[in-house]
């Protein structure tokens, strides 16, 4: 495993890490369940339906941008493209169960509260950095 990539596991078992204890937090507050879903809850529902599917779409327009100038390109490389937008996908499915904690605390349905914390430990669980980019190319 090269030192990218092993830095990259690390951010995710943290993250893992992070979306557990939201679980093991949100167990130990007991907060009232309302009857009917309102706004500000389909808003925190939304938000974390925007942050699974931005974690792939951000991710690949990061990944895919061509250095337009050679100034540019000193800052900018292959390597470091590919980091970034394998932080933000992991970012983002971290975030979809800390929206599960937010939506807990607003009195949020449990069987919306559980369906996110296990969208975000499943893609969590499933991510992968993909191919290591050579710092050759451009």
């Amino acid at each position: 495993m090269s030192k990218p990539e092993r830095q990259l596991r690390f951010y995710q078992i943290a993250c893992i890490l992070l979306v557990v204890g939201c679980i093991f937090v949100s167990r130990l507050a007991h907060y009232e369940t309302q009857g009917s879903i309102t706004f500000g809850q389909w808003l925190i529902l939304l938000a974390a339906i925007w942050s699974a599917i931005s974690g792939f779409t951000v991710q690949r327009r990061i990944v895919r941008i061509r250095n337009q100038s050679l100034q540019s390109a000193r800052r900018s490389t292959p390597l470091s493209r590919w980091r970034v937008g394998n932080v933000i996908r992991i970012a983002s499915a971290a975030s979809v169960g800390l929206w599960a904690l937010v939506l807990k605390n607003s009195g949020g349905p449990a069987l919306l509260v559980n369906s996110l914390f296990g969208i975000g430990l499943v893609l969590l669980l499933i991510w992968r950095p993909g191919t290591i980019p050579d710092s050759t190319q451009s």
